[in-house]
């Protein structure tokens, strides 16, 4: 998709000229704004550009898809091409996490997200979304950390664990009694 590429050139220019999270989310607003019809791409994750301090991700996320509570370590940009994702924030407490607030993004909606942040994703929707995760850095080579859903233990972030817990919410989101337990 010619337009991702675009994308990803201009936040590479945007980073090494010194520009942070605020500066990509206009970027995302901006390509998101001008595209018309998004077409879905067929794979979960696409790495449109990937570099030790960027990395440019499309996501597409199945319906009902769901993720455990995870952080990054580095700041993000969440950008909605197609359908919606809702976020879930959390912040440490003496008890554990704590939920502070949540937020619904539609298509064409960003939000910068700081390098503290503790957060799980959800696309609310029976069709799949598609979304845009630019990363401050290398997330796939990045120290992180994941909850269990089960014990909300946090634990280092494993990619096979994560992914399995994702297709578990995922698969519980889409029942319509428990996805609203679930989340």
């Amino acid at each position: 998709m010619p337009w991702l590429n675009e994308l990803a050139l201009q936040c590479r220019q945007c980073v090494d000229a010194g520009g942070g999270s605020e500066e990509i989310r206009g970027l995302v607003e901006r390509a998101l704004a001008e595209q018309t019809a998004v077409p879905l791409q067929t794979d979960i994750d696409r790495i449109v550009y990937r570099a030790d301090d960027l990395l440019v991700v499309s996501l597409a996320q199945p319906a009902f898809g769901n993720t455990p509570i995870h952080n990054h370590g580095i700041w993000c940009v969440i950008g909605v091409a197609v359908g919606r994702e809702d976020n879930a924030f959390y912040e440490r407490g003496p008890a554990g996490l704590v939920e502070t607030r949540r937020v619904r993004l539609n298509a064409g909606e960003c939000v910068a997200l700081e390098p503290d942040v503790i957060h799980k994703i959800r696309n609310p929707d029976p069709a799949q979304s598609q979304v845009l995760h630019i990363y401050g850095g290398d997330l796939l080579g990045a120290s992180r950390s994941m909850w269990s859903p089960h014990t909300a233990e946090e634990s280092p972030l494993d990619q096979a664990q994560f992914a399995a817990w994702c297709e578990e919410l995922t698969d519980l989101a889409s029942k319509p009694m428990e996805a609203t337990l679930a989340w």
